[in-house]
């Protein structure tokens, strides 16, 4: 490369890196909410790094003045009222409350310890505030009741519509109500195909509230070796609206090639740190092996699978990016009406 070739390398190489407005995420976040009631935060599931960030953002004194609930994945609705009692500090058997968070429809294995850790944050918080300004949270998952599954059709009228019901709570729980909400769910349920609401965000939006997006992720832009450095500017984690500028001029690429930009994707992104850095938190093996947890995780996956794959963790803290991940067991589909 000629000199006048590098000069010219580095003066672009530096207008990228000055048209990304990177920010705190967890001022960035807070501030979302004078201009949205709600925000949808996709969730890299079992991700040690991203769940750190949200202890971090309830228990900052702003968003507890402007937010009043937050919208579970990993929380059965059939548990509403005893988590309601848990994170209001009343004396609730961990072994009742826990069951908002293992015993979803969209988990059929062992459930990481993030999310309880996450539940009883809140409830810590809550001890701390006045009661009017208490967080709530929402379990957005439909209300199966799993010693009533024994067969994979009894799965049927939940799994095929947690969305739907996702959405329902969102909109009567909240929206009715005049509440605000962070809502946090598996990035796939909230991010958009081609700038097109995905079906949570359409429902929202049929109830006359505009949501604002936040995906999360690493410095991966492809597949597993397809990393950008320039990600690395900047120290972990941070927060970057995707309008106007590199980051949202990213291509997102699927089996079939180029398939719209990050900007067509969300509203804005949140980096949580390099691939190789980035962890998953997993039960204990204590927690599973000769437990009741286990053998009841063990007899929903040979229900759905006819046997149960080895569903022990080799250790309690695992790289949140695979090289070659297996893909995952499909679902069974919903009963064919009769």
């Amino acid at each position: 490369m000629t000199r006048c070739g590098c000069i010219l390398w580095l003066l672009t190489a530096t207008a990228c890196a000055q048209d990304l407005k990177v920010e705190d995420p967890i001022q960035a976040l807070v501030n979302i909410f004078d201009r949205y009631r709600i925000v949808m935060l996709g969730e890299l599931h079992e991700s040690r790094q991203q769940w750190e960030l949200l202890e971090r953002l309830t228990t900052s004194p702003t968003f507890q003045e402007k937010v009043n609930d937050i919208v579970m994945e990993f929380g059965n609705s059939r548990y509403q009222d005893v988590v309601d009692r848990f994170v209001e500090g009343q004396n609730v058997p961990l072994e009742e409350v826990q069951k908002a968070w293992r015993n979803v429809a969209g988990a059929l294995g062992p459930v990481s310890p993030l999310y309880g850790n996450f539940y009883s944050t809140v409830r810590a918080i809550n001890r701390k505030l006045p009661k009017q300004r208490r967080l709530r949270i929402l379990l957005g998952d439909p209300p199966v009741d799993w010693d009533r599954v024994q067969s994979r059709d009894d799965l049927g009228p939940f799994i095929p519509f947690r969305d739907v019901h996702y959405a329902s709570v969102v909109r009567y729980e909240v929206l009715a109500k005049g509440r605000k909400a962070l809502l946090i769910m598996g990035t796939g349920h909230f991010r958009r195909s081609g700038g097109r609401p995905g079906s949570i965000e359409g429902s929202l939006l049929m109830a006359g509230a505009k949501a604002y997006v936040v995906i999360p992720g690493s410095n991966i832009v492809g597949g597993f070796d397809d990393l950008d450095s320039r990600f690395e500017q900047w120290p972990a984690p941070w927060f970057a609206e995707l309008r106007d500028n590199w980051i949202g001029n990213l291509p997102l690429t699927g089996p079939r090639g180029s398939q719209g930009t990050w900007a067509e994707m969300a509203d804005a992104y949140l980096y949580l740190g390099p691939r190789d850095k980035l962890t998953r938190l997993r039960p204990r093996r204590a927690e599973l092996e000769g437990t009741a947890y286990g053998r009841e995780v063990e007899r929903r996956l040979a229900l759905i699978f006819g046997k149960a794959p080895n569903f022990v963790p080799k250790s309690d803290e695992e790289p949140l990016y695979e090289r070659t991940p297996a893909p995952p067991p499909p679902l069974p589909p919903p009963p064919v009406p009769r």
